[in-house]
């Protein structure tokens, strides 16, 4: 470890940021925020529904409509709603459609029927963004969702208003906090999470644990009465061609299996808890198992595989303040593969030269990987950057590769690097969400939608 440490005071801003960005999710996020805020406006009047007018901005709107919904193993925001306002307590958050059964998707489905529903696009609003309207024979209520997936900014009960909580015109995934780690180099990171206390880290550890549960339940197939693979199959296939002697039962296709086993329980919606970060549970899939299971391959200490964690949420911070929570690419690849690799370059001895080469390799790999929505197909992308975070980390960390400056859209250092990719993301990629959400919704009306 480096001699200098920082303070408790000065250390407290990172942790802050570590804990308002990791979270526990039942489900893909963005269908679960739509049916929260619906939860959360019925509940404002209560009755006999009558009509539900639900916008969105186009980030939640594409990645919430060919996605499972937990605890029914279908798809299709109707469901989702109905599901949330029939049965979902919005003080639990993102975890409110947990524990759902067969009768209640049978009622569910008969609401569908007699519910009028329309979903649309919100516009320009930025990321993260829903407002939920749902008018009974008692009123009307209305819930806005912004910043956050489960961060209900203000209700409305038959025309009164009330603010819950304060927004600002940056209000994007909580900017002070990211603002934290916006300006940092890695030296900055590393001597961060070198400083913690090691029991202020001990919460990271349930994500490695939470999330291979998920991939078991991915493995097993079914989530329910069925033994049949879910979702993709994807970590099936691993397994087969593992089996096979198709592939190498080694690290690097070991954590591919892994993290697209979770994957296909998430996407099919299994009724599996997820430990997510920055507003999505397939980073939290992508970035827990892939370093989890590369610090017990190299036989890290919890305290190590703790920082590792930290320091690779750290560095996908960094990213997000750049391109945002929701991005027009893949998340998985661009962000929590990349926080991945240098924290498994770390747990190989790297220091900040060699973590920001393990960085700059995926970006020059995997930033131009596109985002069209969550669905099934997920799992491969997320097996994909598990597979390359872990090879990008051994590359820089024992090989000494890395990529020359100015390559592509890798910079003179890491800081340059982001700039870059904010540019990328903001202005190269400005109408790659529009055109998606019209691929999507071929054939269907963006209004209307039942």
């Amino acid at each position: 470890m480096n001699g200098t440490m920082l303070s408790r005071e000065a250390r407290e801003p990172f942790l802050r940021m570590l804990r308002r960005h990791t979270f526990v999710t039942v489900g893909c996020t963005d269908p679960v925020a739509v049916g929260l805020a619906a939860a959360a406006a019925y509940r404002l009047t209560g009755g006999n529904v009558r009509r539900i007018v639900v916008e969105m901005d186009r980030n939640i709107y594409k990645d919430a409509i060919s996605v499972g919904i937990p605890g029914t193993m279908e798809i299709g925001l109707p469901l989702a709603v109905a599901l949330a306002i029939l049965r979902g307590d919005p003080d639990e958050g993102l975890r409110l459609l947990r524990g759902v059964t067969a009768d209640d998707v049978v009622r569910a489905k008969e609401c569908v029927q007699a519910w009028p529903m329309e979903f649309r696009a919100a516009g320009e609003e930025p990321p993260i963004y829903v407002r939920a309207l749902v008018e009974t024979d008692r009123g009307v209520g209305e819930a806005v969702i912004r910043g956050g997936h489960d961060r209900i900014v203000e209700t409305v009960t038959n025309g009164v208003c009330t603010v819950l909580a304060q927004e600002t015109a940056e209000d994007d995934g909580d900017p002070d906090l990211l603002d934290v780690v916006s300006g940092c180099s890695m030296e900055d990171l590393l001597l961060a999470v070198e400083s913690f206390d090691m029991e202020e880290l001990d919460f990271l550890a349930e994500g490695v644990d939470m999330n291979l549960a998920a991939a078991k339940a991915g493995e097993r197939g079914g989530c329910g009465t069925s033994s049949s693979p879910v979702g993709l199959g994807l970590g099936a296939q691993y397994a087969f061609l593992a089996r096979e002697s198709f592939l190498r039962d080694d690290l690097v296709n070991r954590v591919k299996r892994k993290v697209a086993a979770a994957a296909d329980a998430r996407m099919a919606g299994c009724d599996v808890p997820i430990f997510g970060c920055y507003g999505s549970g397939n980073h939290g899939i992508t970035l827990f198992l892939t370093v989890g299971l590369a610090a017990r391959h190299y036989q890290a200490s919890w305290e190590a595989t703790n920082r590792a964690l930290a320091l690779s949420l750290l560095i996908v911070g960094v990213i997000k303040s750049r391109t945002g929570i929701l991005t027009p690419h893949c998340g998985c690849a661009v962000a929590a593969g990349t926080g991945a690799a240098g924290g498994i370059a770390w747990l190989q001895g790297g220091r900040a030269r060699e973590i920001e080469n393990a960085v700059h390799l995926m970006m020059g790999n995997l930033t131009g990987m596109l985002c069209d929505g969550a669905k099934y197909g997920c799992a491969l992308k997320m097996a994909t950057s598990a597979g390359a975070a872990v090879e990008s980390a051994a590359m820089a960390a024992l090989g000494g590769a890395f990529l020359p400056e100015r390559n592509g859209i890798v910079g003179r250092n890491f800081q340059h690097s982001m700039d870059n990719l904010r540019k990328i993301t903001d202005v190269g990629m400005r109408d790659v969400d529009r055109s998606v959400l019209e691929i999507l919704l071929d054939g269907e009306p963006s209004e209307g939608t039942r």
